[in-house]
């Protein structure tokens, strides 16, 4: 077949291809016979097709391959279970998939038999590259490729409804440069560059299928003179056969940029580009003469840098209409400067000329949403501007006017302030926003936008949102990227955003209850309201009632797709940690956040939380919550946080001096009570010890929860009569406070305890009581490791059965819950060697806080401790020594956990077993002391003062 005849076929093909049905009858009715004949079967084989070759175009009726992969939902390659189809094209099928072991989404690239030279090129290929705007390949199966799941649109889809923004264009195209950069780079070159290839997604630009792509130093792709490619964006030299080089990636680049610019590829009649620079950089791409083309990315990117979306003849224009008005140039050019990414703003309340009360409070919210979407932004925060007011002297709940915004607005070190108004124009309204200097009170911005009628004020304020971004100085890449319509990231509902905004108003009051109504509500009036249903889910966690909150979690998951980028990540954020439990993947989620927001003191907070304590990563939740006080100082959670990881790493000094910080900017939560009560318990300090418990007094949320910290205090020192007595009261006052889970797990602690002491009968009763109260993970895992020691196997078999079952995902269950109870399981059957293995996967986590620990201070370091006695049982007295050591050097987290006291004594039956016995005689004392008011008849200090007078 002739070149001519090749390109002939090749414009009808996509002339056909691109037109209407009517069109695509019309053309090919024009066509002589042999020629509509080719067209059509072309046709008929793929929409988008993968190549196009000489042979592919005489024969093309006759592609059917019988290879074509039979994939339905549920089938495995692998580890990788198959969900459903995403596409197909010439070479083979692609597939949603979710990696079995580590719960993530990809994209299963699977290929027909003839071009599995092709798949393994793009294998290799891929391989070698590691960039943003590129897809990332995961793993290699024996007949698939597994890669990123890119969600989003392609090029091509968007240029289904026209030509591209300048700018959008442009920054498209500046990122589909970096791509061609690294790729060549690596010495890989595409050679099937095109809008179907390229995604636009959340993260930006990424360039797919390297198929075709071509190492440098590979000739057997071309070797053959097959064309491949798509036709439309092939250079002369691709088309004829004849190698290439990395200038054929230049110029299906160059009919990329032409596209999205004009709405149209290349042709005799190629439309004009928006500016004579653009005309160049496009043309030069275009050149047949691959020498005359710009001879790298990296040229092309620097010219394509050097090119303003405004630019060409109005900028002559510009310069005259200054030159004319000069005292206007004046001012504009010397006006309040624009913030920049160190500065904060603080939101006053709308000014509501309507009359009408649901505007009260819902814009300033809706707004509050709109501009958290910003990583440029930073809006002081509800909780710091509370605080703030306290020390003004306003009371709780003032209204933010301007003037007062401004105040906070110094107090805080922030930069402007944002002052919003709504007023009614006729069955319209007008929504107005300005941004002013707090320091000087200067305008830096100021916007305005009408609503035809009050269903579209939310759309309003979305545009107004989106205007202040822009001209407060936020780049476009990131208001392209973070700017979901408000409609879609909160609720269609003025109703629904009204009572959602009353619930977060008292949405951190002490007990936590006050939101659920408010919330309710909301989620009454608009079921599918994401952000409602996530934040009460938090609301219940916090009462203690973890499977309900759990619950609601499951629910914004399912609608995780209709909030904004911000809220997403909290959302996910939520589900590993209420649901899944996957820890790792939790962290993951948070330094994503962090990354994307690295001005949101929020991510920092929370990621100096239950992910680093579960997973043991004290110094990196450490670091997470200096730096969410370094963005706000007067974030009360990022205290407790850092005072609990110095706890938890025995930098005890240090802890102090946070909780004295906190102090000093007259913050105040429970959990600075029950840090303060053990900095004093591991100084010996009685008397602040004593000081904290009268401070807890009539705190809500923190008399029972100082309670049950005191029995395990004396429960440490064998005192259980009082132990016990205690416990009765902290479950008391939870069960009054309507706590049913928070009562459970002190009675779960209690029923542990008595395990540990030999009480077995007290224990299985108190274990099964806590079971009838609330049947949460922590709970459940507490009951059957109390029944456990107790002898009763049959009945921690079923819960930790249930627990495997509830909780596959699980980092508490599978990596520390399950290994010590199925070793306890297994010394119940005098079977200590298998009770060391079940342990080893156990090993990582050995220093994480579990679940118990994280509120009820209770089961840490209990997998190093089991497998202390798993060791003593196989009289391996050394390597048990070890075991009950590593418990006694972590006082932080154990915390008043009676082990701390028991690992003494099971230290000296160790060092007994060892033969070394001025060891073991030190280490029974140091037990009996602690031990020295002890109730007489507890079975283990019967045991314990049995074996030491045989020393």
């Amino acid at each position: 077949m002739s070149p001519e005849r090749f390109r002939q076929i090749e414009d009808l093909f996509h002339a056909a291809r691109e037109g209407t049905a009517e069109e695509r009858a019309a053309l090919l009715a024009q066509a002589d016979p042999e020629l509509r004949r080719e067209i059509q079967s072309l046709l008929a084989q793929s929409d988008n097709p993968e190549f196009l070759d000489p042979v592919a175009l005489e024969n093309a009726a006759g592609l059917e391959d019988a290879t074509a992969t039979m994939l339905t939902p549920g089938v495995r390659l692998g580890p990788y279970r198959i969900e459903g189809k995403l596409g197909e094209g010439g070479m083979g099928e692609v597939f949603h998939a979710v990696d079995t072991r580590l719960g993530r989404s990809v994209a299963v690239k699977t290929t027909h038999e003839r071009f599995s030279d092709r798949f393994r090129r793009e294998a290799r290929a891929i391989s070698s590259l590691n960039h943003p705007n590129i897809c990332t390949l995961h793993d290699v199966g024996p007949n698939y490729l597994v890669m990123e799941l890119v969600e989003g649109e392609t090029i091509a889809a968007r240029l289904k409804n026209g030509p591209l923004a300048v700018k959008t264009a442009l920054l498209y195209a500046s990122q589909i440069a970096a791509a061609l950069m690294e790729a060549h780079a690596k010495g890989v070159i595409h050679r099937d560059l095109k809008p179907g290839n390229i995604m636009i997604a959340k993260s930006g630009i990424k360039v797919l299928d390297f198929g075709l792509a071509k190492l440098a130093t590979d000739e057997t792709a071309t070797a053959s003179r097959v064309v491949m490619g798509t036709p439309g964006y092939m250079p002369p030299e691709q088309r004829d056969g004849r190698t290439v080089d990395a200038r054929a990636d230049i110029y299906s680049f160059g009919c990329i940029l032409c596209e999205m610019l004009t709405g149209r590829r290349p042709g005799a009649e190629r439309r004009r580009m928006p500016s004579r620079r653009l005309e160049r950089i496009v043309s030069r791409c275009l050149e047949e003469d691959p020498e005359r083309r710009w001879q790298s990315a990296a040229e092309l990117e620097r010219e394509l840098s050097k090119t303003s979306a405004t630019g060409g003849p109005w900028k002559l224009i510009a310069a005259a209409v200054i030159v004319t008005v000069l005292p206007t140039a004046y001012v504009y050019f010397h006006r309040a400067p624009k913030l920049t990414a160190k500065d904060t703003v603080v939101l006053a309340d709308f000014e509501n000329q309507t009359g009408d009360p649901v505007f009260n409070q819902t814009l300033r919210q809706g707004l509050e949403v709109q501009l958290e979407q910003s990583p440029f932004l930073a809006l002081v925060s509800e909780q710091r501007i509370q605080r703030v007011l306290n020390l003004m002297s306003r009371p709780a709940g003032t209204r933010v006017t301007p003037e007062i915004a401004r105040e906070i607005c110094q107090r805080t070190g922030s930069a402007a302030v944002l002052e919003g108004s709504i007023a009614g124009l006729g069955n319209q309204y007008v929504l107005g926003l300005r941004a002013r200097a707090c320091n000087s009170g200067d305008v830096l911005a100021a916007e305005q936008v009408r609503a035809r009628g009050k269903e579209e004020v939310l759309d309003a304020l979305t545009r107004i949102a989106i205007q202040i971004r822009t001209r407060l100085g936020e780049s476009l890449a990131t208001i392209q990227e973070h700017s979901k319509a408000l409609a879609e990231a909160t609720t269609v509902s003025l109703e629904a955003l009204e009572a959602y905004t009353t619930g977060q108003a008292v949405m951190y009051v002490p007990g936590g209850p006050a939101p659920i109504p408010h919330l309710q509500r909301a989620i009454a009036i608009d079921p599918q309201f994401a952000m409602a249903l996530a934040d009460l889910s938090i609301v219940y966690w916090n009462m203690g009632q973890t499977d309900l909150a759990a619950e609601y979690t499951r629910k914004a998951y399912q609608l995780r797709d209709h909030v904004s980028d911000r809220e997403r990540l909290w959302i996910l954020f939520l589900y590993d940690r209420q649901v899944t439990g996957n820890l790792p993947r939790e962290l993951q989620t948070l330094e994503s956040w962090t990354e994307t927001y690295p001005r949101d003191s929020v991510a920092f907070s929370v990621m100096g939380g239950w992910g680093a304590f579960g997973t043991g990563q004290y110094e990196k939740g450490a670091q997470a919550a200096q730096q969410a006080l370094r963005l706000n100082p007067d974030d009360s959670f990022a205290y407790d946080g850092l005072a609990d990881h110095y706890i938890l790493l025995n930098r005890f000094a240090e802890a102090a001096d946070v909780l004295h910080r906190a102090a000093e900017r007259k913050l105040q939560k429970p959990e600075y009570l029950i840090l303060r009560y053990y900095l004093a318990f591991f100084k010996g300090d009685q008397a602040g010890m004593e000081r904290e418990v009268a401070r807890a007094a009539g705190m809500q949320g923190a008399e029972d929860w100082m309670s049950h910290n005191q029995a395990l205090m004396l429960a440490r020192s064998g005192k259980m009569k009082l132990a016990r007595t205690m416990w009765e009261r902290a479950i008391a006052l939870a069960k009054q406070a309507g706590e049913s889970e928070r009562a459970a797990i002190y009675r779960a602690a209690e029923a542990v305890c008595e395990a540990q002491f030999g009480n077995r009968a007290a224990a299985k009763e108190h274990a099964r009581a806590a079971l009838e109260l609330a049947k949460g993970r922590d709970v459940e895992y507490a009951a059957a490791f109390a029944l456990a020691l107790s002898g009763d196997a049959a009945g921690s078999q079923d819960l930790g059965d249930d627990l495997a079952k509830r909780f596959p995902e699980d980092t508490p269950v599978q990596f520390e819950y399950l290994p010590a109870l199925r070793a306890l399981f297994a010394l119940n059957h005098r079977e200590p060697a298998n009770a060391v293995v079940r342990l080893q996967v156990a090993l990582p986590y050995d220093t994480a806080l579990p679940g118990t620990a994280f509120f009820a201070r209770f089961g840490g370091l209990y997998p190093a401790y089991v497998r202390g006695l798993a060791y003593l049982d196989a009289r391996r007295g050394r390597e048990a020594a070890v075991e009950f050591q590593k418990v006694l050097d972590h006082r932080g987290i154990v915390s008043a956990d009676p082990i701390g006291a028991l690992a003494h004594l099971q230290l000296g039956r160790a060092w007994v077993l060892s033969g070394e016995m001025a060891k073991a005689k030190s280490a029974y004392e140091a037990f009996l002391t602690l031990w020295k008011d002890a109730d007489e008849d507890i079975p283990l200090l019967q045991q314990a003062k049995a074996d030491y007078a045989k020393l």
